[in-house]
């Protein structure tokens, strides 16, 4: 009857207790040492609570009151066996647990998986020129300083015309004087006087004036260094008073609000990747930034010593942070699934038979490694699409594979 007051009390105290669910192995025993402490407390308090009473009641004789007391005392010094007993059957059934190998697993579920095509390009501006005057000339003026932003058409640089100005001057004189006689010899030869040739000769004259001055016109112009586009004066290399000739340099202009991304992507993926495609641009020195822009120029050529097509892509530099010659990340999707099974490709194993995956299979109580060959697909990054050998529902082991083996019992942990 005592014991089943001692379950009852037991029972009561584990009823007012939170259910356990799901929680894990270290409370569970915590829980159970803590009630069977409450269950050898209780059978001590009852077993002094049985000599109390014998001693309280006068019908008892005293012979039998020392028997109950020696009694009760035996009852305890049993209890606190039994409670010894338990604590080491405690220690070993935890010992026991501890020398599992504990794994972590993968619930198997679809979800999408997406495969990318990664590939680095250069940043060019769109609007980007080296500029040099169409003429050998010392540099009278530069109008303009590094850093300086200017429109299209604005004058930048002048070279010295004194020996053009001078030539110009005395070809509007020699014409000045041509068409004059041209003129003369017109109202003349209207009126049917002088001969043809006399007219012909200064109305050449005087047309080959004019195209000479015209040509010391467009050479004056040549002197000059123009703005061909609205940018910054990136870099000013000579100085005033310095020669300058066609094809070296004397300002890097730039215009930095349009920019265009080129690389080479192998010719494997030639039917992957279409113009239009939006592909994702990153920047290692500015991690913040992340783009997503169509490609507007695929080649329609495979370059024969490295196997590759060029692909462009075109951006919008707000605030001109992205700086020409960076280098760019780009990520290409390739392929994507809604519905694949993905596991982490370390877990993937490998064998004379092929590909295979530790999974946990609950027997009895027990949650017992198992194998399962599979047929991969794609991977990317750290994980890898699984085509064949998983179904719904699998827990694959993700952490601890390496030391496992088939047939053998684990522990799961979180």
């Amino acid at each position: 009857m005592r014991k089943l007051i001692v379950f009852a009390v037991i029972a009561a105290l584990a009823a007012c207790s939170p259910q356990t669910g799901n929680k894990d192995l270290a409370k569970l025993h915590a829980k159970r040492d803590s009630l069977q402490k409450v269950q050898f407390d209780i059978e001590k308090q009852l077993n002094n609570i049985d000599a109390e009473i014998a001693e309280a009641d006068s019908s008892v004789n005293p012979n039998d009151l020392k028997l109950i007391k020696q009694i009760a005392a035996q009852k305890n010094r049993i209890v606190g066996i039994e409670s010894a007993i338990k604590k080491i059957e405690n220690q070993m059934t935890a010992r026991e647990e501890k020398n599992l190998i504990s794994v972590a697993v993968k619930d198997i579920q679809p979800e999408v998986f997406n495969h990318y095509i990664i590939t680095y390009g250069e940043v060019e501006a769109k609007n980007y020129a080296n500029i040099s005057p169409e003429m050998n000339g010392r540099i009278e003026k530069i109008f303009v300083k590094e850093g300086q932003r200017v429109k299209k058409g604005d004058l930048l640089v002048t070279l010295n015309t004194d020996a053009v100005d001078k030539q110009i001057k005395g070809t509007k004189s020699s014409l000045e004087l041509a068409t004059t006689t041209f003129e003369k010899q017109n109202n003349l030869w209207e009126q049917g006087i002088g001969s043809e040739i006399e007219y012909l000769t200064s109305k050449n004259t005087k047309e080959g004036l004019e195209a000479q001055l015209e040509g010391l016109i467009a050479q004056k112009e040549m002197s000059q260094i123009i703005a061909p586009f609205s940018g910054i004066v990136d870099k000013i290399f000579p100085k005033e008073g310095e020669i300058a000739s066609p094809g070296f340099p004397v300002i890097e202009f730039v215009n930095l609000s349009k920019l265009t991304i080129t690389t080479d992507v192998s010719e494997a993926f030639v039917g992957k990747i279409k113009k239009g495609q939006v592909v994702e641009l990153t920047f290692s020195s500015l991690p913040d930034i992340k783009i997503n822009t169509p490609i507007v120029r695929v080649s329609k050529v495979i370059t024969s010593v490295s196997r590759t097509f060029e692909i462009e892509m075109e951006i919008d530099n707000k605030g001109e942070i992205i700086k020409p010659n960076m280098v760019s990340t780009i990520k290409i999707n390739d392929y994507t699934s809604n519905n694949a099974f993905i596991i982490p490709s370390l877990a993937i194993r490998k064998d004379i038979t092929g590909d295979y995956v530790y999974t946990v299979n609950k027997k009895g109580q027990e949650l017992i490694v198992g194998k399962k060959y599979v047929t991969t697909e794609l991977s990317y990054a750290e994980n890898t699409m699984i085509a064949d050998g998983l179904d719904k529902g699998d827990q694959v082991i993700v952490k601890g594979f390496h030391l496992v083996s088939a047939g053998i019992p684990v522990n799961v942990v979180k």
